[in-house]
């Protein structure tokens, strides 16, 4: 009952902030809300000149998104400009690989006029032995007081046609109120087949996003997404990309992000290896 009560006292408090217009931290205001990314960096081994491996790469960059949106939850009310920029550091082993990074999310928007322009700093690290991986990420919030989730995420990335792919999340510490809920994740994410001498390449993300427990209140089903991203290697180093996804919602994302059924997100972004 608690969680319950929780859970409407909330909502309406988001929906009240929303229609005026007013920035919300909509992670912190309501069960399972969680914000920020979790990469897992793929065990790749790079060849140098004298033919073995390296064992130690990096990978740094940024994506610009036109609304910033986790696991269907949105995070701003009114945005602005919202740089994300992450680094990755991957040390991949004969048997498994490891890596751990940082993500950020700055705001101009409504999160910049609350005084929370510096919204969101995550800190990961993981491990995968073949297409399995664990991460452990702490979403933290440098302008808000006491608002640390902390996650473990156990994934597998499959090789087939399709690139299916299964995430499962679990919160085991956020702050005093809020219930710890469990996250399921189901994808694919095709490559469409262009050949070799293509310039870009071309895939289809889709997700469904689901509440194994206390995630999306009391409902099973939180999101369905679909898109498209195209990516164009500058360099060896160097990739650029850009996509668009069309987001979902079930009733308890509903209420929280402007009572909409459904959005468009579009981003660009770049990455370089190293």
């Amino acid at each position: 009952m608690k969680r319950i009560v929780l859970g409407v006292v909330m909502t309406t408090a988001i929906s009240t902030a929303a229609w005026a217009d007013e920035p919300v931290p909509v992670r912190l205001a309501l069960d399972g809300a969680l914000a920020g990314v979790t990469m897992v960096a793929a065990p790749v081994q790079e060849a140098v000149d004298d033919g073995a491996a390296r064992p130690v790469s990096v990978s740094v960059g940024a994506d610009i998104p036109s609304s910033y949106f986790f696991r269907g939850f949105r995070q701003e009310t009114d945005p602005g400009f919202t740089v994300q920029p992450y680094a990755d550091v991957t040390i991949a082993g004969a048997r498994a690989s490891f890596n751990a990074g940082v993500f950020n999310s700055l705001h101009t928007g409504s999160l910049k006029d609350a005084g929370y322009g510096w919204y969101e700093t995550d800190f990961y690290a993981g491990v995968s032995v073949g297409p399995v991986s664990a991460t452990y990420t702490a979403y933290t919030y440098p302008k808000i007081d006491d608002s640390t989730v902390h996650e473990l995420m156990l994934s597998a990335a499959f090789d087939h046609a399709l690139a299916p792919s299964v995430a499962v999340a679990f919160e085991f510490a956020k702050p005093e109120g809020l219930d710890k809920g469990i996250y399921l994740e189901l994808g694919v994410e095709p490559t469409l087949p262009l050949g070799d001498e293509a310039p870009v390449s071309i895939t289809i993300p889709v997700r469904l996003g689901t509440s194994l427990k206390d995630y999306y209140g009391d409902d099973f089903f939180g999101y369905v997404s679909a898109g498209v991203t195209v990516g164009r290697a500058v360099s060896e180093a160097v990739e650029v990309h850009g996509g668009v996804s069309v987001f979902g919602f079930g009733s308890t994302l509903k209420a929280v992000n402007n009572d909409k059924a459904g959005q468009v997100v579009a981003s660009v972004g770049f990455s370089v290896a190293f």
